[in-house]
């Protein structure tokens, strides 16, 4: 597992797993209340593109507010995000 260092959100731990599958994506937790997988290349200025791993239940998942701060905060830094997942993961396909 390797900490992300191109984005820092307070109150969030962000992390590239390491032997993960494509598409590139971080995992991003509020610890204690959810998980999700951010995918680098599909996030836009006007949405974020995840899949709430857990808890499974409907409204459960991060809120508007984050949402909008990971959004801008993976479309700031693709470069760097993408340049880090190629360091820090080895595709599971590939091992």
């Amino acid at each position: 597992m390797g900490k992300v260092t191109a984005v820092f959100i307070a109150g969030l731990e962000l992390w590239f797993n390491s032997s993960d599958h494509l598409p590139p994506h971080l995992h991003a937790t509020k610890p204690g209340h959810w998980e999700i997988r951010v995918y680098l290349l599909t996030t836009t200025e006007l949405a974020l593109a995840f899949d709430l791993k857990w808890p499974k239940k409907a409204g459960a998942g991060p809120s508007a507010a984050i949402q909008r701060t990971l959004r801008n905060a993976i479309v700031a830094n693709r470069a760097a995000l993408l340049v880090e997942w190629e360091q820090k993961v080895v595709p599971a396909e590939e091992v």
